[in-house]
C-alpha cells in the first residue's frame, strides 16, 4: 500500500480564526440590521439600534485587522489570507447597501394583498360604504390592514374610486401608507389632503405614498 504524501497533504492550511470569527460576526450583523429594519417600519427607533451601530464599528475594525492580517499569514496562500478580508468587505457590503426595510414592506405588502384586494372590491361592489367624511371603520380580519385603528379613507370621482390605507400616521398631513386607485392613476396633490413627496407605483391600481 502506498503511503507516499504529496505536498498537499502535508500542508492543508486551517481555516483561518479571524476567517472565522468574521463569518459569525457577520451572520449575526446581517441578521440584526434585517430585523431591527423590518421593526423600525412599523415602530421607529428601538434599544437594538445602538448594539448594531456599535457593531458596524467593529466591523471595520475587523476589515483593518483582516488588511494588517494579509502580509503575516501570506505564507499560507494569499487566498486564505485574504479570506477574512474578502469576508468582511462582503458583510460591510450587505449590511450598507441591502435595503432590508423597503424589502421587509414590500413582502409585507404581496403578503397582504389578497385582503387589500378584498377590501378594494367590496368597497367598489358598494357593501362597504364610507361615512360622509369618506372614513371607514375596517372590521376583522381586514382592520390590521391600517395602523390609524384601522380606519381607511375613500375618494370618489365619477367612476373613479380611490382608497387610502395607512401605514403611519403623525399628523393630518403627514402620514404614509397604500393607495388603491380604479383608473390606475397616480394621485393628485390634495388627494386624501396628501402633499405627496413620494409616490411609487408597486403593482397596476396600488401605489406606496408619503405626504411630507
Amino acid at each position: 500500500m502506498d503511503h507516499s504524501l504529496s505536498s498537499d497533504d502535508l500542508y492543508r492550511p486551517d481555516f483561518p480564526s479571524l476567517g472565522l470569527f468574521s463569518t459569525w460576526f457577520g451572520v449575526v450583523l446581517i441578521g440584526l440590521t434585517a430585523v431591527l429594519q423590518a421593526d423600525q417600519v412599523n415602530r421607529g427607533s428601538t434599544w437594538a439600534d445602538p448594539l448594531v451601530e456599535g457593531m458596524q464599528f467593529v466591523l471595520l475594525a475587523l476589515v483593518l485587522a483582516s488588511l494588517f492580517y494579509l502580509p503575516f499569514r501570506a505564507d499560507q496562500g494569499v487566498k486564505w489570507a485574504a479570506l477574512p478580508l474578502a469576508i468582511n468587505v462582503f458583510t460591510l457590503i450587505i449590511v450598507q447597501l441591502v435595503p432590508f426595510a423597503d424589502l421587509w414592506e414590500t413582502a409585507r405588502f404581496q403578503m397582504r394583498l389578497g385582503h387589500y384586494e378584498a377590501v378594494a372590491a367590496l368597497v367598489e361592489s358598494g357593501e362597504l360604504v364610507p361615512g360622509e367624511s369618506g372614513l371607514i371603520y375596517l372590521e376583522e380580519p381586514y382592520r390590521y390592514l391600517s395602523t390609524d385603528n384601522g380606519r381607511i379613507v375613500v375618494q370618489t370621482e365619477g367612476d373613479t374610486t380611490a382608497i387610502f390605507f395607512f401605514n403611519e400616521r403623525n399628523a393630518p398631513r403627514n402620514f404614509s401608507g397604500y393607495l388603491y386607485r380604479s383608473d390606475n392613476n397616480p394621485p393628485q396633490q390634495g388627494d386624501f389632503l396628501g402633499r405627496w413627496r413620494y409616490v411609487d407605483q408597486i403593482r397596476p391600481h396600488w401605489y406606496f405614498c408619503i405626504s411630507e
